[in-house]
């Protein structure tokens, strides 16, 4: 060991890893790690399999020096150096036993490049044996039937494909066990799974290899080959159509159609019009699907369902009646009918022709009882009759909760029926509709209402009324969730452990992979493990990446009260960050600065730099053209968009413009909320439907779901907000942690037979 390298060595790591960290998640960090890592270790040389132990008198490495052995395994498999990455990986795996998953993956790409195919194998089972299962199981497992194919040796790759083909993501599982298949002679089940990634993977790399290899197998099979199936031709064309990509669909639909027969023949006939519909031209997918006559009752009923569609880009809105009386006379209980009746109702509300959508509704919630769609049209006529004040709308509110207790809508039942009872003096019956909603809903805009209604002395002071209280305990609600522990059971904390040390070691991306890998596969304590991606993105200041962690591995976090989570989770959930110039700007317009936060956190997720489908920019997401006439009032004459990406300037024009918006909407939140998302020239029309006793009257009023939605969201962070940050401590109830829990076992899928 030279004497520079020895002084390299008395370096404290504390220092070393201060100083890589500004270089956090590039590739010069990763070369400051490995560096300060073989210092630590120091090694002056390695070996093949083994690595010279240290000088005397200097104490052996730690847990994450020898960790970030790794760093320097990866760092050399980046620079193709294979032969160096398999010998610092191998030294990783003696000195950080607990990461040797992480080691042994790195050291089989090595190897597999290197061509050493044995090592593959030792090095794979030893991921395949890690515990907790490790990330890289699905990865290794396909490497591993890769080595196995390329030496050729297909009844162990064929083996190893059949057992691990459920941790092998798709299609990459099915194109590894065609090609099992074929190199073990097995040409009729290598055609079969060729096709699974054909038909079933459209848009996927993997489809043009098993195109040119069915090609192959189709000549070599002769008269035997497998007729790929009409449902896996329709698979294909339906694929492409979510890809949005109608035209490819088209072309698919038009080469199976000589093909297939019967009902399946039908239904491409049908999407052949669809086709033409989504690609914008939809005059001919009218004249199309008008002359189209099919066999198949659903196929029909869909070719009227799109036929309709139609008739509101081209001017033939007389046409709608006559397309619905086909579907009520001729297909009465398809469901291409219910969303059909569905979508008229709609627009017709958009309209504002109750003549229209009411009875549309009705004919949904009474045909299609059992749909989950049936509470929203049964909520459409409740909340109806109780704008109109009829004599029904007391029935019909209770009816919504009794009848549709899943439905989400119904929270706005048990809402309004409280306000109801308000108005008929009886508080103790409304005390009881709020307890109940606060309970059942507690992160909603309505149960933040209730809570508001049951501050009122006069409710406070009521008992809940017993004839109510009955009532809402004969409803079949669905079960109260149990929300998943805080604290870690025993696999939780092993990843855990296993994510901060690759985190010390600079290997961010691995550290969040091992959360994510838990999340999806450990079925337990997803919420933590969407705490602890939270947490790590923060440490890079990616407060945004956080929220998004939250929102992605903790879906159902929202229905979770907040005495369920420590209040760094919430605080995570929502953050705020440029709190100085949120602060700054809000005040500066009289706006409620909680109000800014959420409006941001509904619109960008605080990503400073995002730019959307519409093209607005940034945290408020103002559009370029917007911001140019907001910054002359600041004195900024020529606004280059790329400003707008700047946090304070976008937050300084974004609070601007909602100052406008309120200063037009009679300073009401609610409505400005609803022209941030619609346009104030909407928002002007929707006034006009009123008188609106209150704003959550005007809320169910918006014909738009994405903005009726928009704007109980906004209204519901604006008051998470304030609970969070407006006091000095937190108004949320204490935290009530839970015990760990026990843990489960898991059973495998196997592959599809």
């Amino acid at each position: 060991m030279s004497k520079n390298s020895e002084q390299i060595t008395l370096v404290h790591w504390s220092d070393l890893q201060a100083r890589c960290r500004l270089h956090l998640d590039c590739r010069f960090f990763r070369l400051s790690i490995a560096l300060a890592v073989v210092a630590l270790a120091s090694f002056s040389a390695v070996s093949r399999n083994t690595v010279k132990k240290a000088s005397p008198g200097i104490p052996a490495p730690k847990i994450v020096g020898a960790a970030g052995l790794i760093a320097v395994a990866r760092h050399q498999l980046d620079l193709c150096k294979f032969s160096a990455a398999a010998e610092y990986a191998v030294a990783a795996s003696g000195k950080a036993p607990m990461l040797d998953d992480y080691a042994q993956y790195i050291r089989a790409q090595a190897e597999y490049q290197l061509h050493n195919y044995p090592e593959v194998a030792k090095s794979t089972t030893r991921v395949f044996d890690q515990k907790p299962l490790s990330p890289f199981v699905g990865a290794a497992a396909a490497l591993a039937v890769r080595a196995d194919l390329d030496s050729e040796s297909p009844k162990q790759a064929l083996e190893l494909i059949q057992k691990y083909f459920d941790r092998i993501p798709q299609p990459e599982a099915d194109l590894l066990l065609a090609r099992s298949f074929e190199a073990t002679g097995d040409l009729p089940e290598a055609a079969e799974y060729y096709q699974h990634v054909y038909y079933e993977y459209p848009t996927a790399h993997e489809a043009t290899d098993a195109a040119n290899a069915l090609v192959n197998v189709k000549t070599r099979l002769g008269d035997s080959y497998p007729l790929p199936t009409s449902a896996a031709m329709l698979v294909r064309a339906a694929k492409l159509f979510e890809a949005k990509e109608p035209g490819a669909a088209r072309i698919e639909l038009a080469a199976a159609i000589p093909e297939i027969a019967g009902a399946q023949r039908d239904l491409a006939r049908v999407r052949l019009g669809e086709a033409d519909f989504f690609n914008k031209n939809t005059a001919a997918a009218f004249q199309y699907l008008s002359a189209l006559k099919v066999d198949d009752p659903e196929a029909d009923a869909e070719r009227l369902c799109f036929l309709v569609r139609c008739t509101r880009n081209i001017d033939r809105h007389g046409d709608v009646k006559s397309f619905l009386d086909s579907l009520e006379k001729q297909h009465p209980n398809s469901t291409w009918r219910l969303q059909t009746l569905i979508d008229v109702a709609d627009q017709a509300r958009l309209d504002h022709d109750a003549a229209t959508y009411l009875p549309l509704y009705r004919a949904c919630e009474v045909t299609f009882p059992n749909d989950s769609r049936a509470g929203w049209c049964h909520w459409r006529i409740a909340y109806e009759s109780y704008r109109q004040d009829q004599q029904d709308a007391y029935d019909l509110l209770r009816e919504q909760i009794q009848r549709y207790p899943n439905s989400i809508d119904t929270n706005d039942a048990l809402y309004f029926l409280g306000r109801l009872e308000e108005r008929k003096s009886d508080n103790a019956a409304a005390r009881a509709c709020y307890d109940e909603l606060v309970t059942r809903f507690p992160n909603t805009y309505y149960a933040v209402l209730a809570r508001d209604r049951l501050k009122d002395p006069s409710i406070m002071a009521a008992t809940p009324a017993p004839p109510v209280v009955e009532f809402l305990k004969s409803i079949s609600w669905p079960a109260l969730e149990q929300f998943p522990s805080f604290e870690p059971g025993d696999t939780v904390r092993s990843r855990i452990q296993r994510a901060q040390l690759l985190q010390l070691t600079g290997l961010n991306d691995f550290a969040e992979g091992e959360l994510k890998f838990g999340a999806h596969n450990d079925a337990e304590q997803e919420n933590l493990y969407a705490y602890e991606l939270a947490k790590m993105a923060t440490t890079r200041n990616s407060p945004n990446q956080a929220l998004h962690y939250i929102k992605t591995y903790a879906p159902g976090y929202l229905y979770m009260p907040l005495d369920q989570a420590p209040v760094g989770f919430w605080r995570l959930a929502f953050p705020l960050p440029h709190r100085a110039s949120i602060d700054q700007y809000s005040r500066l317009q009289g706006i409620d600065p909680f109000l800014v936060a959420a409006l941001i956190r509904q619109e960008s997720e605080f990503d400073p730099a995002v730019i959307s489908y519409a093209n607005a920019y940034g945290l408020m997401q103002v559009l370029p053209s917007t911001g140019r006439q907001l910054a002359r009032h600041f004195g900024v004459r020529r606004l280059n968009p790329k400003q707008l990406l700047i946090p304070d300037r976008n937050i300084q024009l974004g609070t601007y413009y909602f100052r406008n918006l309120l200063d037009s909407s009679g300073g009401q939140p609610e409505l400005a909320l609803a022209a941030y998302n619609a346009g104030p020239g909407r928002v002007a029309t929707w006034r006009n439907w009123g008188p609106f006793r209150e704003p959550a009257e005007f809320i169910e009023a918006i014909p738009l779901h994405q903005t009726r939605g928009y704007v109980q969201i906004v209204m519901r962070n604006a008051d998470v907000y304030r609970r969070l940050y407006a006091g000095t401590v937190p108004d949320v109830p204490a935290y009530r942690p839970k015990p760990a829990p026990k843990p489960k076992s898991h059973k495998r899928q196997t592959r599809r037979s």
